[in-house]
């Protein structure tokens, strides 16, 4: 097959690959953030409505005198809280992925600080007495009504309540409710009623009688009915609150499944598109080609074709680094949220699984010669390298990191270091017996320091030993993929000027020992430390 032809597939594979991955990745991203926004907004929502559901029974219950500015003391504090409330919402909305990306929590969230904005002319009206009670138990209202939020059915049945309790906060003290009223309450209670079907609810027993005896004949507000209604209210509120989590928490194996989604789609096939890559790149001056035949195939296909697509790769690799690096930060907020432990382990695999799909990347990226978006300006302990590695490969929790001695390595190396150590590591667990540990230590030598990765396994014969140092040195890969792994911790080495030399154990088990070069290193010193696993 013709050089041209080789770019042509590579262009075409690319397309492909990032048709798939680009959108199985965005979702991933979107479901993450939907739920991050829910977690830390749906509260604040709470908190806000919660507010304003006492300060419209302060505004209907409270005797203001008419023709003044000057509200009861009581609800000049309420006012206080809920403007608090509505401030926290506010600041809580302002976040970037929020300006970027609306969900239905944003929006809810967004209309409800702008219904709040209408406070300040409700609250004049009702200081200066051009609102009556039942006018302000309607403005209250409309501000408190939700938009696009998923509730259960037990929280709108606790707001129908909050509601019936500011009506008759507007009509206490007086000898029985107006037809009006009780049409309103016979309304409000019967939608509370319905959504409350088959709820078993301390205290309703008692509120639905009150109910009743009001709907059915004309009196008074009983004295009973505030400590009815805060039972029943308070109930409802705990169990609400309960059945909103679960139903977040029951999102979270759906959102752990596209995660997973886009890990094996955009880490599969970048690792194809890689793979052709660096196989173009290793053979443009293959053997077999004489100088005609280059000529020939350069006259095919320019040069500015390859440098376009090798530009488009890069850019596609990018935007997935990018993209990763948002799926941990939303998977690290949801896990600082999280109190279930089920679904803490959930969260956790799936960042395991996001942290390898970044490992990929990155790996494609440092082959294909170019320098990855994670990268350190300033020193980092090697022994951070080192964990960092470890948690990158597939069976993490096998490998041992407790003997690393004290040094720090420069920023600049500190990427492709880590995956030198993952390669070897995940090389050491994959042919180690699966009950056995991998033990990675280090120390320093006279000429810089000293990593060692030591497993327990057959180790290697002595062909297979001299095989895998000559495909550590060499810069085109075996076919076939068995030492694609080895391969790649060679050019890390080649890149940094690391070495690396395999040995059997005498009592049983391979060697690996990597020599970091002293001009790489600095003595150790108190700064603070990067976080390896989260932005740079």
């Amino acid at each position: 097959m013709s050089r041209g032809k080789w770019w042509a597939g590579l262009a075409l594979l690319a397309v492909l690959w990032a048709a798939a991955a680009v959108p199985a990745v965005a979702a991933a991203v979107r479901v993450m953030s939907d739920r991050a926004a829910a977690d830390r907004l749906e509260p604040l929502i709470g908190r806000a409505v919660l507010a304003l559901e006492a300060e419209r029974r302060l505004s209907v219950a409270e005797n203001t005198r008419p023709g003044t500015s000057a509200a009861p003391a009581g609800l000049a504090a309420q006012r206080a809280r809920t403007d608090q409330a509505g401030e926290l919402l506010r600041q809580g909305g302002d976040g970037l992925l929020d300006r970027l990306r609306a969900t239905d929590t944003t929006r809810a969230a967004d209309a409800l600080t702008e219904r709040m904005g209408g406070l300040a002319s409700v609250r004049a009206a009702v200081d200066g007495g051009r609102m009556d009670r039942h006018g302000a138990l309607a403005a209250y209202t409309k501000i408190i009504a939700f938009d696009g939020v998923d509730r259960s059915p037990l929280s709108q049945a606790r707001e129908l309540l909050s509601e019936e309790d500011a009506l008759l906060a507007a009509v206490a003290g007086t000898p029985r409710l107006a037809d009006a009223d009780r049409a309103r309450l016979a309304e409000l209670a019967g939608a509370r009623r319905t959504l409350m079907t088959g709820a078993d609810i301390p205290g309703d027993t008692r509120l639905r009688s009150m109910e009743d005896a009001l709907i059915l004949r004309p009196g008074a507000v009983p004295g009973g009915w505030s400590v009815a209604f805060n039972q029943v209210n308070n109930a409802l509120w705990e169990r609400s609150t309960n059945a909103d989590q679960e139903t977040r928490s029951s999102g979270t194996p759906y959102a752990i499944a596209v995660i997973a989604w886009a890990a094996l789609t955009g880490g599969g096939g970048l690792i194809a598109v890689a793979a052709l890559l660096v196989f173009l790149r290793r053979n443009r001056r293959a053997p077999g080609l004489g100088r005609a035949a280059r000529n020939a195939e350069t006259q095919a296909l320019p040069q500015v074709t390859a440098r376009g697509v090798d530009s488009l790769l890069r850019d596609l690799e990018r935007r997935n680094q990018s993209l990763v690096h948002r799926l941990l930060r939303q998977l690290d907020g949801l896990a600082r949220h999280e109190t279930d432990d089920a679904t803490l382990g959930d969260l956790f695999r799936a960042d395991h699984l996001a942290n390898r799909m970044r490992r990929n990347l990155e790996k494609a990226v440092l082959l294909s010669g170019d320098l990855p978006g994670r990268r350190w300006s300033r020193p980092v302990p090697l022994a951070d390298v080192v964990r960092a590695a470890a948690s990158e490969v597939p069976e993490y929790e096998r490998v041992s990191t407790s003997r690393i001695a004290p040094v720090n390595l420069e920023g600049d190396a500190v990427t492709a270091t880590m995956h030198l150590l993952a390669e070897l590591i995940e090389n050491a667990t994959t042919f180690a017996p699966a009950q056995t540990r991998v033990r990675v230590s280090g120390e320093p030598t006279p000429d810089g320091y000293e990593i060692t990765v030591a497993d327990v396994g057959p180790g290697m014969t002595d062909d297979d030993l001299a095989t895998a140092h000559a495909v550590m040195t060499d810069p085109a890969p075996r076919p076939g993929g068995t030492w694609w792994g080895l391969y790649s911790a060679g050019r890390f080495a080649d890149r940094l000027g690391v070495t690396i030399r395999l040995h059997n154990a005498p009592g049983g088990g391979l060697v690996a020992t990597v020599t970091v070069p002293a001009n790489l290193l600095e003595v150790p010193a108190e700064f603070p430390v990067e976080d390896l696993v989260g932005q740079s």
